[in-house]
């Protein structure tokens, strides 16, 4: 499996669903740069990371988040806004042009009801994994809806999608 994981709301402690939902809609907002990483997150990829491909998907611009990045300590591959982000196709356009992942074998990770919008726009057959952080994403359901990342990783082990 593939592992695309939202930086907002999912690593970092921060909700950007109303800006981003703002803007995506034409309006303008300001996107607040936190730099403090959810300690469960930092967990899940220290552990699949060695087994499975990573990349993890930003709102933020390239200079943004390879900052953030920097400063959390991650050094994975990412995919940084280029102009739309969630909850348009457009960063998975750019995840599934840059790597050549097959849906089928992909899993999102994020917190946000337009984390899943964002993957469904691009195909249906991604599966999403939503960690209730601070919106509810069950209306939309997800293939997974978890606590945090440490159910997500104990769920993804036993349905055998996660080979440690």
């Amino acid at each position: 499996m593939n592992f695309a994981i939202w930086l907002d709301g999912t690593v970092l402690k921060v909700d950007l669903t109303d800006q981003l939902y703002a803007i995506y809609k034409g309006g303008e907002a300001e996107l607040p740069v936190v730099k403090e990483a959810f300690e469960d997150s930092l967990e899940f990829l220290s552990k699949v990371s060695g087994k499975h491909e990573v990349v993890i998907l930003s709102p933020y611009n390239e200079e943004v988040t390879g900052e953030i990045m920097r400063s959390i300590g991650l050094s994975f591959k990412y995919i940084a806004n280029q102009g739309r982000t969630k909850p348009s196709k457009d960063p998975y356009e750019q995840l599934f042009s840059a790597y050549k992942w097959d849906p089928l074998e992909t899993i999102t990770i994020g917190s946000s009801p337009l984390d899943l919008l964002s993957a469904r726009f691009y195909d249906s057959r991604i599966k999403v994994v939503c960690v209730e952080r601070f919106r509810d994403c069950s209306r939309y359901s997800p293939f997974l809806l978890v606590r945090d990342m440490r159910e997500a990783l104990d769920r993804l082990i036993r349905l055998r999608k996660v080979q440690l």
